[in-house]
């Protein structure tokens, strides 16, 4: 991540962490991705919702924890942990 703060739904880093705790809760297929519809979906957000969707369990949980462990990350820098 940047280390900018944003809040813009067009942020790949945004539509990033958005498709994957739309995944943590419960989200699937189309859902995963139909509310950034109106604004474009960034290739990186693509990339994270294609890992996702994919077909074995172990390949979408190693997607879901890459995107847990960036978006912790940068929180973490941040310091919206403390």
């Amino acid at each position: 991540m940047n280390g900018s703060v944003t809040t813009s739904a067009r942020s790949p880093d945004f539509q990033r962490s958005f498709v994957a705790m739309r995944y943590f809760w419960g989200a699937r297929g189309a859902a995963l991705t139909e509310a950034l519809d109106g604004v474009g979906l960034a290739p990186a957000a693509a990339d994270v919702s294609s890992g996702l969707r994919h077909a074995e369990r172990g390949n979408r949980a190693q997607a879901l924890a890459g995107e847990l462990a960036r978006l912790a990350a940068a929180l973490d820098e941040r310091g919206l942990w403390r």
